[in-house]
């Protein structure tokens, strides 16, 4: 069997499975609401930071996705950091092993997903040293301890759309239930990424500015034009995987993107400590498809 073992328990979130049961409570405990959000959800954005950064921020869309019903099985497209993803690579049989125990793979979905797909294939070894579905797996275990999952990791290249339009269409016509996530920082700014838009608060403007842009492609559900401005604008790690979520749930059904939260680094870092002079900015967002 297939078994991924947890490559950043300790850096990016607690890797005691105490410590990592309570951290995550507690994420889910500070998370908030709108009253109007639509009864159907087809899937969501989520960042992937460390805990302490952006951990609230991702569990604000698993909770309103649970909120919509119940989180039995869902495919989760992942960023390609290391460069070294050619298509949508599946992670087919297994588990997902974490602090809190073993996620298991809907092997089913992911058969049906991925058979005679020239653009899917079975390739557990692409997700070996991948965070950005890593960092999703306690909280969605702790609230929603029998889900399954698909992980699938995309590209930023010019098929990441089509890669979820095959998708959501094999999940609409047999597997209407089914969620379907999408992992991805947004603007990645100052420190050592560079400060192309000025130091500290200007700095920090300058990346909201350029995030704003690329949101507003995520409450259109314009998929193909996400990859594109992630290359211009440099504003998503995981371009990929937005973009084939954004397909995927309009296959389904849905038609608009809801942000429920944006924050970025910075604003984090200088509420912890204020007057911190690291510039660093990455911005994160927690947003939902209907």
């Amino acid at each position: 069997m297939n078994i991924r073992q947890p490559a950043f328990a300790g850096q990016f979130y607690d890797s005691s499975p105490s410590s990592c049961r309570h951290h995550v409570e507690k994420l889910l405990e500070s998370v908030t609401l709108p009253d109007d959000l639509p009864r159907t959800l087809r899937g969501g954005l989520v960042p992937h930071a460390g805990w302490m950064f952006s951990g609230v921020i991702a569990a604000k869309t698993f909770t309103a996705l649970a909120k919509a019903g119940p989180l039995e099985s869902v495919v989760i497209f992942g960023a390609d950091h290391g460069g070294s993803v050619l298509m949508g690579e599946v992670y087919d049989s297994g588990v997902w092993r974490t602090p809190l125990g073993d996620v298991p793979v809907d092997d089913q979905l992911a058969r049906e997903l991925s058979a005679g797909q020239e653009l899917l294939r079975p390739n557990p070894t692409a997700h070996s040293f991948e965070h950005s579905i890593e960092v999703q797996l306690p909280i969605l275990q702790a609230l929603s301890p029998n889900c399954r999952i698909v992980p699938i990791s995309v590209p930023p290249s010019d098929d990441a759309a089509a890669i979820g339009k095959l998708v959501g269409k094999t999940l609409a016509g047999n597997f209407p239930n089914v969620r379907v996530i999408c992992s991805s920082d947004l603007t990645h700014h100052g420190g050592h990424f560079g400060n192309p838009g000025g130091h500290g608060e200007i700095g920090e403007q300058w990346s909201r500015k350029n995030d704003r842009r690329l949101l507003g492609l995520l409450e259109t559900l314009d998929a193909e034009a996400i990859v594109p401005e992630s290359a211009a604008n440099h504003n998503a790690c995981g371009a990929g995987a937005i973009a084939a979520c954004l397909a995927a749930c309009r296959e389904m059904g849905a038609t608009r993107g809801i942000c429920l939260e944006y924050t970025n680094s910075y604003v984090i870092t200088q509420q912890m400590y204020p007057g911190h002079t690291d510039d660093t900015t990455v911005g994160y967002a927690s947003a939902v498809f209907a």
